[in-house]
């Protein structure tokens, strides 16, 4: 059985960004569309997401491709479980 991979976007929180209106290279106006706030699995910014990592305070992430970082299941799991004994 395959496992859940989770992205950066499913594990960190993202501001709402409004709608935003702006004028080309070649003078056509375009218009960036509103994108509501996300809250991710972890609750952290992207930010201090990638500090804990270049720290090592949460696992390097497996490339799918060159660009896209994935984390499984099971990582995100024992991190987390070893972050709070508590909370399992």
């Amino acid at each position: 059985m395959i496992e859940k991979r989770y992205r950066v976007k499913d594990l960190v929180n993202y501001p709402e960004r409004l709608a935003k209106d702006y004028v080309d290279r070649k003078g056509r106006r375009r218009r960036l569309s509103h994108k509501p706030a996300s809250k991710g699995l972890l609750n952290i910014a992207e930010s201090t997401f990638w500090k804990m990592i270049r720290r090592g305070d949460f696992p390097e992430p497996t490339y799918l491709t060159a660009s896209m970082p994935t984390w499984t299941e099971s990582q995100i799991n024992a991190w987390l479980e070893a972050k709070n004994p508590k909370a399992a």
